[in-house]
């Protein structure tokens, strides 16, 4: 017999039971009609969009109206003004969804909240052909905790795709932020009414912005513009003419724009203004501004800005107490790390980040141990939906700033934008259920668990060496089949863009490893050159290397290619700088235009081939092909580092580790200058040599030795990517275990794109050399190391930057002598 206690507990637990089936049953809004209160203004347009974008996912529209019939469902939209009783988080944007019965309350503690509200509920919902249902286990009270929340949108050149898009395009995509909640788009003015700075441009700037300000505004949320001064030919605010003339143009400009929420200035990048101008400039443009639009803020930013223009600029914060100003902005380039600026400013000025999320080199945010290969193929800008980064990203930095507006030329970093999003709501999110959100909202319920694990894949096969990589087929072969499984595939941009990041992943992968194999046994070729003779040996070499020309994974390329019409249809997406594609250049997002990049060192092998086939003395041929042979071999009880090749670098010191400073301001980071070397460029830069940077550093002045018969030089792939440090950071290196009785040498090869000049001190004691500019030709240097340095068996390197933007080191041998 059961006790009395075990007979409560069974009801009780009979209960619960039946209260968590009744609130786990899916609610039909199939009939439903959305009645917003009021219906005008934002209200009514997060109406239309809950109406639209649920008919896009169910085939079923829900009719907006005043009121519904007996027994349809209803869906009301407001605020707490307009349907009280209703528990809303007293925080602006806040909101509440909650449903009884067969009504659902989507209400907002202001028109923005309902907003947000009618996006969740389009997350929310369960949409099949013919049927919408709701599955809401309790009521949801929620409000952002991040203020400001926006992404850059520009219509311009620079773009991979905005610039393709029409009014229509850019309202869908503004929607499908809003969904995760964005509450802000920025825009970039032309100061020109008529430019037309792309090709594919449907109209001219000025007039597609001042459209997309309606848009924006439409939606109720912030409309943002990016402004540099001095950031075009011929304007100079330095003296009273030039500001004159610079704020005028500005005037005229912002009357004609509609909406105009926030001002945002860049102190560079783009913009040339000394701060000492610049602040003085924005003083006098505010009231310019406030005559159309009252209630407009202005931001600036100190990207770029000099050791005396900060000090400057945090001075004149102080003194100052600037009112015309709102707040500043954290971007790429600021010569600080965010917990100095957050220190220098009053706090009364927040600040909001301007992070780039768009980018994988040459970059803010750098992606962490990215093998070369897929750096020198796919770039700066391409498909990178990178979850597990940006949220460590975003939640290292989220204590010292109030919000965000990223950086964002395309839609290639979608995923990241909702992230961003995402984590500027709430900072606790859940990862996996947000990418499987983002699965469900564009793919449906069945796929987004495959969605999910495929965005996860696809930033795993960018960790770590590529050839060891087995992440990268099995997400191809994922994508393969969540594309065969879309709906509407021809038109679903999202996996067309994700298929196109797995094929070219996996196209890459083989290509890495069918030219690593051709240059081992070119290699092997030139070793036996004291067998064959030195012509012959570099003509099998040749050979070798040109197994390249031959297909490659021809299937994959042909996959790869075939998806860049379509979404050229599909998005605009411009994967090419060519026809019909014409992006800006090949740097934005045109990863079509480095299928036939060199993934090992032919092109430099070929130059340097005809470098010895011209030299007289066989001895120093010999020598040289020796070299070739042996470059990266240290000798006994030597060092050799790559310091640009994952995972080759041992004895790089980090200051802090990248989960500690992922924007890389206070310790190294990879490097890559973006080098093009397939055939069709290389055939492209032939012509007349210019002798300075024609023949290298040691052979331009050995007798009988000419200069290259190409004008410009190839460079090995341990040339095509650097160690670098910034801002007068230090670049350094350790060395334990060394031979205390031996003599050793050091060999370097100084390389980069920010071409410095640097000091090296080994030990803190001991100069290797003074300030030495980078050499150009590139080409190794070596240094005899004090044997007293060495000694104790330790060995510390360091180069201190003198001019430039920071330390650059290609490769360091350490040899024992």
């Amino acid at each position: 017999m059961k006790s009395p206690s075990s007979a409560r507990f069974a009801v009780l637990a009979l209960i619960a039971q039946s209260v968590l089936s009744l609130s786990s049953m899916a609610a039909n809004l199939t009939q439903a009609v959305i009645i917003p209160t009021p219906a005008e203004g934002t209200l009514l347009k997060a109406s239309q969009m809950l109406s639209e974008e649920l008919a896009e996912r169910s085939g079923v529209t829900l009719p907006i109206g005043s009121d519904a019939e007996k027994g349809n469902p209803r869906i009301l939209i407001g605020t707490v003004e307009a349907i009280p009783g209703i528990e809303v988080p007293d925080k602006p944007e806040g909101y509440s969804i909650s449903m009884e019965g067969d009504t659902v309350r989507l209400v907002g503690r202001d028109p923005r909240g309902a907003l947000f509200a009618a996006g969740r509920l389009i997350r929310l919902a369960d949409c099949a052909p013919g049927k919408i249902t709701l599955r809401l286990a309790k009521p949801i009270a929620t409000a952002p905790d991040a203020p400001y929340r926006a992404h850059q949108l520009a219509y311009r050149n620079t773009a991979n795709t905005y610039d393709a898009w029409t009014v229509e395009m850019y309202e869908q995509y503004t929607r499908d932020l809003i969904l995760f909640g964005c509450n802000g788009v920025e825009l970039i003015p032309s100061l020109d009414p008529d430019e037309k700075d792309g090709s594919v441009m449907v109209e001219s700037m000025h007039a597609m912005n001042k459209k997309l300000s309606v848009l924006i505004g439409s939606y109720g949320i912030d409309v943002w513009l990016w402004s540099p001064v001095m950031g075009e030919a011929g304007e100079d605010v330095t003296n009273p003419e030039g500001a004159g003339v610079a704020w005028e143009k500005r005037r005229a400009i912002f009357a004609d724009y509609p909406v105009i929420d926030h001002l945002f200035v860049p102190g560079g990048d783009d913009g040339d203004t000394p701060a000492e101008f610049l602040m003085p400039f924005l003083e006098g443009l505010s009231p310019l501004l406030k005559q159309s639009h009252p209630n407009a803020k202005i931001w600036v930013s100190n990207q770029t800005f000099t050791i005396d223009e900060n000090n400057y600029f945090f001075d004149y914060l102080h003194t100052r107490n600037p009112g015309w100003l709102t707040g500043i902005v954290y971007g790429p380039w600021t010569k600080m790390g965010l917990e100095e600026m957050r220190d220098r400013a009053p706090k009364q000025f927040p600040i909001r980040l301007y992070p780039d999320i768009n980018h994988t080199v040459r970059c803010q945010y750098p992606v962490r141990d990215w093998d070369p290969a897929f750096a020198n193929t796919l770039g700066r800008e391409p498909v990178m939906p990178m979850p597990k980064a940006h949220h460590h990203i975003y939640l290292r930095y989220k204590h010292l700033s109030d919000g965000f507006g990223t950086y964002s030329d395309g839609i290639h970093d979608d995923l990241n934008k909702v992230i961003w999003n995402a984590l500027g709501w709430d900072p606790a999110a859940d990862m996996p259920a947000l990418l499987r959100e983002y699965g469900k909202v564009w793919w449906g319920a069945e796929l987004a668990e495959d969605v999910a694990q495929g965005l996860e894949m696809l930033e795993e096969n960018w960790r770590g060496p590529i050839l060891e990589n087995a992440a990268i087929p099995a997400s191809r072969e994922l994508w393969e089949s969540i594309a065969k499984r879309t709906t509407g595939f021809d038109t679903h941009w999202r996996a067309q863009m994700y298929l196109l990041r797995a094929r070219y992943d996996a196209y890459v992968q083989a290509k890495a490893r069918a030219e690593a194999g051709f240059e081992q046994e070119a290699l092997a070729a030139l070793s036996r050159a004291s067998e064959v003779g030195i012509e012959e040996a570099i003509d099998k070499a040749r050979a070798e290397l040109a197994k390249a020309d031959g297909p490659i994974a021809p299937g994959l390329r042909e996959g790869i290619e075939s998806l860049g019409p379509v979404l050229l249809r599909s998005i605009g997406y411009q994967l090419s700088a060519k026809e019909p594609y014409k992006a800006r250049n090949s740097e934005r997002g045109a990863v079509l235009d480095w299928l036939d990049q060199p993934l090992n060192d032919r092109p430099w092998l070929e130059q340097r081939f005809e470098t010895i086939l011209s030299m007289k003395d066989q001895q120093a041929q010999r020598a040289a092909l020796d070299e070739v042979v042996h470059w990266k071999d240290p000798g006994p009880g030597g060092f050799y580092d790559d310091l640009g090749a994952v995972g080759r670098s041992p004895h790089v010191v980090y200051q802090q580790s990248w989960e500690e400073d992922p924007s890389a301001c206070h310790s190294p980071r990879v490097e890559f200058p973006g080098y093009k070397a397939d055939p069709e460029t290389i055939a492209a830069a032939k012509g007349p040599s210019d002798e300075a940077n024609a023949a290298f550093k040691e052979e331009r002045n050995r007798p009988g030795v000419p200069p290259l018969l190409r004008g410009r030089q190839e460079l090995r792939v341990s040339w095509q990517s650097q160690m670098v440090t910034n801002y007068g950071t230090p670049l350094k290196m350790h060395y334990d275990g060394l031979d205390p009785d031996a003599t050793y040498r050091l060999k370097v090869t100084y390389a980069g794109r920010y071409r410095p000049t640097m000091t090296l001190t080994v030990n803190e004691a001991y100069s290797i050399h003074g300030p030495v500019a980078q050499p150009n030709p590139i080409w190794p240097v070596e240094y005899y190391i004090p044997r007293e340095a060495t000694k104790g068996g330790v060995l510390d390197l360091e180069w201190d930057l003198v001019d430039g933007r920071g330390c650059s080191v290609a490769e360091v041998w350490l040899l024992k002598e």
